[in-house]
């Protein structure tokens, strides 16, 4: 890799993914309750990943800039993700048999559609405006450094059960 990449480009690259991931969800049959499932945990890992490494550092660090509507992009960061928590906690105790199932994936891709184009449309572009691109930089490999952190304890533990994974989220 010849440049590091910015806290911005390295956040929307999982935007990217897990748009991939709602499409390949989308294209799967009534009768693919296994593949639906194998791809509603990624889909969920992903997010839990991607909203964990914002909250604990990109959030934070475009808080600092001194405007009160950066602030509130943050906020909105916060509470947009505490809504697709409870999605992803919702869809994680049905199976895709359930009736309501499908209907839940589909709020989670249009609540997930919407946070990205406030992150990518508002946040981002302020946070680009605020921190400049060398802290940008700086929280890029913080980002990726925290990410393969996760990756890492996500692959060496076995599955969580819900509970433990419940308190976790809200920790």
């Amino acid at each position: 890799m010849m440049s590091k990449p910015n806290a911005i480009a390295l956040l929307k690259n999982d935007h990217a993914t897990v748009k991939k991931l709602f499409e390949q969800e989308e294209k799967l049959g009534k009768k693919a309750g296994d593949k639906k499932a194998d791809l509603f945990n990624q889909i969920k890992a992903a997010l839990e990943m991607h909203a964990t490494i914002e909250e604990e550092i990109f959030y934070p660090a475009v808080k600092k800039a001194r405007s009160e509507q950066v602030k509130d992009e943050v906020r909105e960061g916060y509470e947009e993700h505490k809504q697709i928590k409870s999605l992803l906690a919702q869809i994680s105790s049905i199976t895709p048999a359930d009736e309501t199932y499908d209907m839940k994936v589909k709020v989670l891709k249009e609540d997930v559609e919407h946070h990205v184009k406030d992150e990518e449309g508002e946040m981002f572009p302020d946070a680009k405006k605020f921190l400049g691109e060398g802290r940008l930089v700086e929280l890029g490999a913080q980002l990726e450094a925290r990410k393969q952190q996760l990756e890492k304890s996500s692959a060496s533990k076995p599955a969580t059960t819900p509970d433990a994974h419940a308190a976790k989220v809200r920790g």
